[in-house]
């Protein structure tokens, strides 16, 4: 007979690991909500980091109260978001990868919604979800009525561009082939740039599905 140990870990195995990572810096009032979004899903196979870049203001308490629900967190001097997301994703192990600033939220069950969808279809390379967006409170209060079907083509040609990043997951062999990095020479926009990358190796495909949205 199967011990539970046997038992979970049949499970775990049953879904792709997901990679997700959250920046932080000085965000106390938002990133219990953020840590809580993530890990009340209780996705069986998630490998969760936690970047900070040397926050004062009370989020390492807030960190550490859930430290043992996380794959790992650090906190040092950095040179902004991206260079943590990069310093996150440098130990990371998942098949597929995503990140969280620590003011937004993923969607209740949106992990096993990316789980589906990269287990059923692997000639899917990267997703994107419906954007959304939560009031300061955390309460959805905007849902984009249109779907969007990307074209590769209209994107590098400059329209078309915005792809909400919180709703964004991709799978680790497409991340290696674009270069295994975010630039972090720049304070803002580097998601933009990633797009690029991935558009230059693989169709994006839209969900019709609630992953993660940003505060308004």
């Amino acid at each position: 007979m199967a011990s539970d140990r046997d038992k979970n870990e049949a499970g775990r195995n049953e879904w792709p690991k997901i990679t997700l990572v959250t920046p932080v810096f000085n965000s106390v009032r938002y990133i219990e909500q953020s840590i809580q979004s993530v890990i009340s899903q209780q996705y069986p196979n998630l490998e969760y980091f936690i970047e900070d870049g040397g926050s004062t203001d009370g989020s390492l308490n807030i960190i550490r109260k859930y430290e043992q629900h996380l794959s790992g967190w650090r906190s040092a001097p950095d040179n902004g978001m991206y260079d943590a997301l990069n310093r996150g994703f440098a130990r990371s192990s998942g098949g597929i990868m995503g990140w969280i600033s620590a003011t937004d939220m993923l969607h209740t069950g949106s992990l096993f919604v990316v789980g589906s969808v990269f287990k059923t279809l692997p000639e899917v390379e990267w997703i994107t979800g419906r954007p959304t967006g939560f009031s300061e409170e955390g309460m959805t209060v905007g849902v984009s009525r249109r779907l969007k079907r990307w074209s590769r083509l209209r994107f590098l040609a400059g329209s078309d561009r915005y792809i909400q990043q919180e709703s964004t997951f991709w799978r680790r062999s497409l991340w290696e082939r674009a270069g295994s990095h975010v630039d972090a020479s720049q304070r803002d926009g580097s998601d933009l740039e990633l797009w690029v990358r991935f558009f230059r190796y693989a169709r994006l495909y839209t969900v019709d599905a609630l992953i993660g949205g940003f505060r308004v």
